[in-house]
């Protein structure tokens, strides 16, 4: 582990300040290299410009085991980096059953198996104190997804600097965060790098470790 100064994002009428003061140990999952990365990053981007909102159909799907099925409503919705509406892929949003159905599949058959990888995209420093959903759930900050374009790197530089693989746009992504806020817009981040098969469990750690 690296001691590093890291950026903390503090969102306000479409304002991000940052602060440099905090230090904090990075996991060793996390490279020095991919903070300094999302670091330059952070200090030349405003995140008011990757994000609008817009009112528009989104599908909410109500999961049993490998078998949803989808309803349609219209809601105001945060989108990304200007992506039209009409192209963004349903995305599954589920609760806490569901999401132990599935980390029992991952634990069992793995990624080649279930078709599943499960990302929590809180903050390292949040993860450490309250554990992992499981030890298969794989670790990706928000941020450097959103700033750092993480899953647009080429899959040999993403697995040194997230400490696993890359995953394939035919895999179906799970994400987790607090609350279901931050899962939420993972996904949408990641429906604009190609990906299709977006599952948020909207409960996050603070359902989980109730």
């Amino acid at each position: 582990s690296h001691p590093i100064n890291r950026n903390i994002i503090i969102i306000n009428n479409n304002t991000m300040r940052l602060s440099l003061t905090k230090t904090i140990l990075l996991s060793s999952s996390m490279s020095l290299r991919a903070t300094r990365a999302f670091t330059t990053t952070l200090q030349s981007r405003s995140i008011s410009s990757l994000i609008s909102t817009t009112n528009t159909p989104t599908t909410t799907t109500i999961f049993t085991r490998r078998h949803p099925t989808t309803q349609t409503t219209t809601t105001s919705r945060r989108m990304f980096g200007g992506m039209d509406p009409s192209d963004m892929p349903p995305i599954t949003r589920i609760g806490k059953q569901a999401m132990e159905e599935i980390l029992q599949d991952v634990a069992e058959g793995g990624r080649e198996e279930s078709g599943y990888v499960v990302i929590d995209v809180r903050g390292v420093d949040e993860i450490n104190f309250t554990g992992k959903l499981s030890q298969d759930v794989e670790t990706l900050p928000l941020p450097y997804m959103m700033q750092a374009g993480a899953l647009n790197m080429d899959e040999e530089d993403f697995e040194e600097n997230f400490g696993f693989t890359k995953p394939s746009l035919d895999e179906t992504l799970v994400f987790t965060c607090k609350a279901g806020i931050r899962s939420m817009s993972a996904c949408q981040v990641a429906a604009m790098c190609g990906y299709t098969n977006l599952i948020s469990y909207d409960g996050g750690s603070d359902e989980w470790f109730s």
